[in-house]
């Protein structure tokens, strides 16, 4: 979870929900390629204005 400011946590969305899955599973099974596809995935879906984080 993120705090956001005032001291708030926001839960994470599906779409972080599910990109941090996938992206723990990728580093798992090794494909770094997938896992970092999935942090920018993530980072861009951060930047749409959406106040969610994994």
């Amino acid at each position: 979870m993120t705090t956001v400011p005032g001291g708030a946590e926001v839960a994470p969305c599906d779409v972080c929900e599910a990109l941090a899955a996938q992206r723990d599973a990728a580093r798992e099974a090794g494909r770094t390629g997938e896992a970092g596809d999935c942090e920018r995935e993530l980072s861009e879906h951060g930047r749409h204005g959406q106040e969610c984080s994994p």
